[in-house]
């Protein structure tokens, strides 16, 4: 049996002699030693490897190095699994390395039986993950949190109602579609009661047995070394793919001052569930001790501001950025864009520009507040409402507004779609005429309305308005259609180097590491990097520019936007992650300082996290 590597290259020579040192290092695995051959066919423009595996059981993986004419150039290919074919197209370069080794075993075996069980009653058990949250495991048999593979559970099995409350308090229900999740935003050092039960069509089986669970102290926290990323449950009535493969990288681009959208409050409503990534555990692999790359000296700088950003002066309605029609009637899968009286387009967006709410909302002037004096419930309802859409993002829209009266303190904006799951509302709060709307889903139907309200009580709502988002731009990223967004909602520790802070979503990554955000907005968030969920989430440092394609953690294939470019030596010196190039895997020791590694405050990658309300 044999699994093979086709390369085309010009450099046979020296391929040859990396090759037969990288094939001898990669012997030296920890596993058993097993006997490793390479057969090496070379045919004009073309070099066929065929890896010879010791028996027909044994998996081979491994990764291909390209060491580049310039530190731009440089490229990480990791080997396909299981046989599957790839092919890319990529620079001509005088050396590459190739890596193979035999992949652990793993005896494991799953079943899956698509079934839910009724008849049984389940075996819960709970434990601390936080003061404020805790980890639920169920199943027929009784299992523990503590076991490695609670995650490698086989999903779609049905899905589970949780209930839990404090003692003699009314019950909290919600649902999950696996077997394990985390509750959130419960009271520290406090005792809850939880049960579950499984589900299937229109039936429900029985409850567990009542189990009393007392939260932590805020300075005892249970170390769980999770395996995968973990759902956090969704309110009642309410897969991880690998990294997308784009080499290079250039120097996350503007620069422009944070300006978050107006959100005062928000309350939402949803039905769906939330799919974690279900991939196995494996071996590192083998990687040879490389010089560090060194990036030349240079004088500090931010990035540079584009032609879009807005002059004090000038705002979306005398701007010759926006147009009633957009520059292309038709979008980057074919479909026709939503035209209509009340929408207008931001039409000077690159294909390879990140979409960006902060930039957008520069066209949107900030009111000033003040104390008002109110004697009645506003009267008049807002008038001119309109949706304001930049071309190619179909993620947020920005709705601008007349202004009713001296009475009006608030609006309330109410935005409804229907989806499989049946009628989705989404409320926020704002003290400005205008606010963004985020997480919309690409070749959606909305429809928005805006409700005057201050301490007395609430106006006439306007007439709303509707609007239909273009398809997903696949330049971006990969959209799944139908699937849930994969962060999930989990607060982590960070060694903290942002300009956000908002909310924070995790997911695990291929690279058997924890990726963590915390969002400036759904477009704009700090990217940090954990060995384990509850460990330290650390800066991710670039050898060879500032981050730029570092939106490969949150699944871009963009060259994204990044914060600030400060040099590294003018950067406090801090533990955290790093790499030189897009694929490959990063390492962990020292960052900023004399390291020559950049890091900067923020990201803007094209990519909505979480994408979905």
């Amino acid at each position: 049996m044999a699994g093979s590597t086709v390369l085309h290259l010009g450099f046979l020579l020296t391929l040859a002699g990396i090759l037969l040192f990288a094939c001898s290092s990669a012997q030296r695995v920890r596993v058993r030693r097993q006997n490793m051959k390479v057969r090496i066919n070379a045919t004009g423009d073309t070099i066929v490897l065929k890896f010879v595996r010791p028996n027909p059981d044994v998996k081979l993986e491994g990764y291909i190095l390209g060491y580049g004419s310039s530190m731009f150039s440089k490229q990480f290919i990791q080997l396909p699994e299981n046989g599957e074919p790839y092919e890319t197209e990529i620079d001509a370069e005088p050396k590459y390395l190739v890596a193979v080794q035999p992949m652990p075993t793993n005896d494991v075996k799953k079943h899956c039986t698509g079934k839910v069980n009724l008849e049984k009653p389940l075996h819960l058990v709970i434990d601390s993950v936080t003061p404020t949250s805790v980890l639920l495991s169920w199943g027929t048999y009784l299992k523990t949190p503590y076991e490695g593979n609670i995650m490698n559970d086989c999903l779609e099995e049905g899905h589970y109602t949780i209930r839990y409350r404090e003692r003699n308090r009314k019950w909290i229900y919600q649902t999950c579609s696996t077997s394990d999740t985390v509750i959130d935003n419960l009271k520290p050092n406090t005792p809850y009661e939880f049960g579950v039960r499984p589900n299937k069509d229109d039936r429900s089986g029985m409850w567990s047995k009542p189990v009393i669970h007392n939260t932590n102290m805020g300075d005892k926290i249970m170390q769980i070394n999770y395996k995968h990323n973990r759902p956090i449950a969704k309110p009642l009535g309410g897969p991880h793919s690998p990294f997308p493969l784009r080499p290079g990288s250039s120097s996350g681009r503007p620069n422009n001052a944070l300006k978050n959208p107006n959100v005062v409050g928000m309350h939402e409503r949803t039905v769906k569930d939330m799919k974690p990534d279900v991939n196995q555990d494996k071996a590192s692999i083998l990687m040879p001790k490389l010089p560090p790359v060194t990036a030349k000296p240079s004088k500090p700088k931010t990035t540079s501001a584009p032609a879009v950003t807005a002059p004090k002066y000038e705002t979306w309605e005398n701007s010759s950025s926006f147009s009633p029609v957009p520059a292309s009637k038709i979008d980057a899968m074919g479909k026709e864009r939503y035209i209509a009286p009340h929408v207008v387009y931001k039409t000077d967006k690159k294909p390879d520009e990140p979409c960006s709410i902060t930039t957008s909302l520069t066209y949107f002037p900030e009111e000033e507040g003040g104390e008002q004096n109110v004697t009645n419930p506003p009267k008049t309802a807002p008038s001119n409402l309109t949706v304001v859409t930049v071309e190619g993002c179909p993620s947020f829209i920005i709705l601008d507004w007349e202004k009713t009266d001296n009475e009006t303190t608030e609006y309330e904006v109410i935005s409804t779609t229907k989806g499989p799951d049946g009628e989705q509302v989404s409320i926020l709060t704002t003290n400005q005429t205008h606010t963004a709307v985020e997480n919309l889903k690409p070749e959606s139907s909305y429809e928005f309305k805006v409700k005057p309200k201050n301490e007395l009580g609430e106006g006439p709502s306007s007439e709303p308005v509707s609007f239909s988002t273009e398809s997903a731009d696949p330049r971006v990223s990969e959209n799944v259609s139908g699937k849930d967004a994969i962060w999930t909602q989990f607060p982590f520790k960070t060694d903290a180097y942002s300009e956000c802070n908002g909310k924070q979503y995790v997911k695990r990554t291929w690279y058997r590491k924890f990726v963590g955000v915390q969002l400036c907005n759904s477009l704009r968030y700090k990217i940090y990097l954990s060995d384990s969920l509850n460990g330290k989430f650390h800066n991710v440092g670039d050898q060879t520019g500032f981050g730029e394609d570092h939106c490969q953690f949150v699944d871009s294939f963009l060259d994204g936007r990044t914060g600030t470019q400060i040099p590294a030596d003018q950067l406090p010196s801090r533990p955290g992650f790093y790499r030189a190039v897009r694929q490959e895997p990063v390492h962990f020791g020292q960052i900023g300082g004399n390291s020559h590694v950049n890091y900067v405050a923020w990201y803007e990658c094209g990519t909505p996290i979480p994408g979905k309300w």
